[in-house]
């Protein structure tokens, strides 16, 4: 079930502690717009006419049966609800969309109303991932965020109200303005509006971001491993008191609602990346576009009609990305290191049917010792994690990866 994320690279101003690429300046939105139009269109073009050097295999896969639509950002609730519409209107005409398709958007808080909410159910989005981050004033204080507590639960009201259910909140640990006891209230805020997701994070210094110099230069309370590890033994355990299922390291759902979007990145689905710094992969390789939406505009060229396209153009260009083409080797260490990362775990027969008995014994034999000393647990075919040993997920996927 493909993919399709759109980069929204634009923020009002950068959180303290952000490492993800955005612009805290709307200036270049329109002409950013335009070329991100131009990019859904080229790539729907470049995949029927077998351009971009796509796997013919995957090509139909990525272009049609799409089941997930993310605008992840940045702050993708920035656009107005008809440039959102113009973008899902145009995807909807270059690629074949599932009509039950899930489609995400992420949003801070202070760029919600009751009628922007009420617009975008209208267009279909049918899931919301809202950066809540905590709601306590000193700790959104202490991150830089826009909003307040007030707003926090605010946009929740808001958003039942205009009849979201699906629904998914971010929420960061282990801060300096916070202890166990604030910690849990953060918890009791977010179990009283019965919310069916819960993606939590312990913060982290970036490098070069704002959070991190500020501690550099005295300016922040530095960061605590030992909270962190606190708050996340307190998450594992509320979550689970509240009958939610830890499907992967920092996320959290009711059965059955996962992050169908999200969950693609961890099963190895093929997926389309739109915009800048956006990934794709399509089985056997990945790409990216370049960093920068400066560059994504200026490399974009005027090839295509935005609405009235009728014959595909192999002439058209693919976007301005770098691309990495992945060995047997790559994929056996990219499916060890997300799957670690989930409840499902490896899947040994899986491993064996799809990719060889060689990755799967080379697994299986690597992954002997990591049990003996309690890193790592087996049930019959499947090689996971538990909720103590999730924190250690990349340094045991290590230990398997091949050498």
């Amino acid at each position: 079930m493909p993919g399709i994320y759109i980069h929204i690279p634009f923020c009002k101003s950068k959180c303290g502690y952000c490492g993800f690429y955005s612009l805290p300046s709307l200036k270049l939105k329109e002409r950013f717009l335009e070329a991100l139009k131009k990019e859904i269109i080229e790539r729907g073009v470049s995949l029927s006419a077998g351009d971009c050097g796509s796997s013919p295999a995957m090509r139909p896969a990525l272009k049609d049966n799409i089941h997930t639509l993310y605008f992840g950002g940045g702050t993708p609730s920035l656009l107005s609800i008809d440039e959102i519409g113009d973008i899902l209107h145009l995807i909807k005409d270059t690629y074949t969309v599932a009509e039950n398709a899930e489609i995400t958007l992420e949003a801070n808080p202070d760029t919600l109303s009751p009628e922007y909410l009420e617009g975008l159910r209208r267009l279909g989005v049918n899931r919301l991932s809202i950066g809540i981050q905590s709601f306590f004033d000193d700790d959104l204080q202490y991150l830089g965020r826009r909003h307040d507590a007030h707003h926090a639960r605010q946009c929740l009201d808001w958003a039942k109200q205009a009849g979201f259910s699906n629904i998914s909140i971010d929420l960061i640990y282990g801060l300096p303005t916070s202890n166990a006891e604030q910690w849990n209230k953060n918890l009791d805020v977010f179990f009283a509006y019965d919310l069916p997701h819960l993606s939590a994070y312990a913060l982290t210094l970036e490098p070069n971001s704002i959070l991190t110099k500020q501690i550099e230069f005295g300016k922040a309370r530095p960061i605590s491993d030992d909270d962190a590890l606190r708050d996340y033994g307190i998450l594992c355990q509320r979550t689970k008191e509240n009958g939610f299922l830890h499907y992967e390291i920092s996320n959290f759902c009711r059965p059955g609602m996962h992050s169908k979007h999200n969950a693609s990145y961890w099963f190895g689905t093929p997926y389309i990346g739109f915009g800048p710094s956006a990934h794709s992969y399509d089985g056997t390789s990945r790409q990216w576009n370049v960093s920068s939406v400066e560059k994504y505009i200026d490399t974009r060229r005027e090839t295509v009609r935005l609405r009235d396209l009728e014959v595909p153009c192999p002439e058209v260009p693919c976007p301005a990305s770098e691309k990495e083409q992945l060995s047997p080797e790559q994929c056996y260490d990219e499916y060890v290191m997300l799957r670690l990362r989930t409840h499902w775990g490896i899947d040994l027969k899986w491993l064996k049917r799809e990719m060889g008995e060689r990755f799967s014994s080379y697994c299986e034999q690597h992954a002997q010792p990591l049990i003996a000393q309690g890193h790592l647990s087996q049930t019959r075919e499947f090689l996971y994690l538990t909720d103590e040993q999730m924190l250690f997920a990349d340094g045991v996927a290590e230990e398997l990866f091949w050498e």
